[in-house]
């Protein structure tokens, strides 16, 4: 006979993938997870929309005709983006209306343009720098504790595990760093979710910019 757990209890023991965004289990250990987890990028569309709002606020209609898609299918994609938080209506001017009930809406999380990245660039640089110096220091401190675990034992070389003790590091670094308030807490959603989201533009795009 096999003893099984309640569900409860099983969900607890239950393993704890590289990312929990790949997994069943209600565990949310990073503050982007909940974003896959509830599917509120699972379309591309919906990529399509935040990528052209990023670069301009724009409403249902103007969405459609750039991006080539049915009035109808545009406004529940919006929809569906509002109630998810991802974007927000911005305030325009009556005249810049077409009219009155037209509403504009951009990106409802940050975005980091390549000239932004550029100026953290040395700051990020030099903080990597630290983050490198700091795990290649402990490295044989770090192999040595893993030769008193049964890894060995289960035929799992150091190297096969170096991604899991930076990625271990650093999320313990985090949660450290939300302890003391120098990282603020996840904020809680309409839907009773907490997350964190962003955006980076890629770098390319820089230099498109500054040829234009």
């Amino acid at each position: 006979m096999t003893d099984q757990l309640p569900p409860q209890d099983e969900e607890l023991r239950a393993l704890r993938f590289a990312c929990s965004c790949a997994s069943a289990a209600p565990v949310a250990a990073d503050p982007w997870v909940a974003i896959a987890k509830q599917g509120k990028l699972a379309d591309g569309t919906k990529e399509r929309i935040l990528n052209a709002l990023h670069r301009r606020p724009s409403s249902v209609t103007q969405l459609s005709q750039l991006l080539d898609l049915s009035p109808p299918a545009v406004h529940r994609h919006v929809d569906e983006l509002l109630a998810s938080e991802l974007i927000r209506e911005v305030p325009i001017a009556a005249a810049a209306r077409r009219s009155p009930t037209e509403r504009h809406y951009r990106p409802a999380f940050p975005i980091v343009l390549a000239t932004d990245r550029r100026e953290l660039q040395p700051v990020l640089e030099e903080l990597a720098d630290a983050l490198v110096g700091a795990f290649r220091a402990r490295r044989d401190d770090l192999a040595a504790a893993i030769v008193r675990t049964g890894l060995p034992d289960r035929g799992e070389p150091v190297e096969a595990l170096l991604h899991y003790l930076f990625a271990a590091a650093a999320r313990l670094a985090r949660e450290r760093l939300e302890e003391a308030g120098d990282l603020p807490p996840w904020p809680e959603h309409g839907d009773g979710s907490r997350w964190v989201w962003w955006a980076e533009e890629p770098a390319e795009e820089l230099a498109e910019t500054e040829v234009g």
